[in-house]
């Protein structure tokens, strides 16, 4: 494994601030510093975006000048913009970490999602083989040339990876019917295609139709047809830049009705038809 580091030309970061879709959230910059001791990164002025580091193996460190964590496989931390930090490796342990620099009118709000402050930027979640696997998609999708196609993709796997983030953050919290709640997010994740109705989620959870219900909106932030809907328009996006695929083989792929129904829900949460979405990117 070596290092990789891709950040996006001025071209690229230009378009990202002005386009309507884009500006919300977008990737600035990705990479993967394998371990190595003596690694260290300082920054007096801090920089101008939102900086996530995730620690995937071994121990690392950082500190905002005040206070100091130790990082371990799992956890991440959130540094502010024109923050000043540092971070580094451990001599005894390196870490293996990826970060992204990110932007957008939502940065800051996903991360107050995930229960950040001006001062406690560490967030301890438990190992997570997705988590690296969203990185590594955001590192394949900026390797070559960094177009339209290539900054909304990875914005929808910045949004993935953050809302990860949340989940595993609400299920390390413990409390009743946590691992439940993740067990159907995994679930409806891996089973798209299907009919999903809550008396099968709840089952899956382990929970009663109420309790699974009431634990889903706690855990997650909205109810669990919302949540099921938004995942699949999210892969349709994807379908509909990546295949060739007719409208009505990708409804019947996600689990919708018809092709109308699809354009229907599609519409309603992108602002435009899937064609449109298609021709214009």
């Amino acid at each position: 494994m070596e290092l990789q580091h891709s950040v996006i030309p001025s071209a690229s970061l230009e378009l990202a601030e002005s386009h309507p879709i884009l500006s919300s959230l977008f990737v600035r910059s990705v990479g993967r510093l394998p371990p190595a001791v003596g690694s260290e990164t300082r920054r007096k002025r801090g920089m101008d975006e939102f900086i996530l580091q995730y620690c995937a193996e071994g121990v690392g460190w950082a500190e905002n000048g005040s206070d100091r964590w130790e990082l371990r496989p799992g956890t991440c931390i959130i540094v502010p913009p024109k923050t000043p930090h540092a971070y580094g490796a451990m001599e005894s342990e390196p870490w293996l970490n990826y970060w992204v620099h990110f932007r957008g009118k939502q940065a800051k709000a996903f991360s107050e999602l995930l229960g950040l402050s001006k001062g406690e930027w560490r967030v301890e979640l438990p190992q997570d083989p997705e988590c690296v696997a969203e990185f590594e998609m955001l590192l394949e999708l900026y390797r070559g040339e960094i177009g339209f196609e290539q900054l909304l993709r990875a914005s929808t796997h910045l949004r993935q990876l953050l809302q990860r983030f949340f989940v595993l953050s609400q299920r390390r919290l413990g409390g009743e019917g946590s691992k439940g709640v993740e067990a159907a997010v995994r679930y409806m994740e891996d089973h798209l295609g299907e009919k999903l109705d809550l008396a099968r989620l709840s089952q899956v959870a382990c929970l009663s139709r109420a309790r699974f219900h009431e634990l889903f909106r706690l855990e997650i932030g909205d109810t669990p047809n919302r949540y099921l809907t938004r995942l699949r328009v999210r892969r349709s996006c994807d379908l509909l830049l990546s295949t060739k695929l007719s409208l009505e083989e990708i409804a019947l792929q996600l689990g919708f009705s018809s092709a109308f129904y699809f354009s229907r829900v599609f519409r309603q949460t992108m602002g435009m038809p899937p064609s449109a979405y298609r021709r214009e990117w």
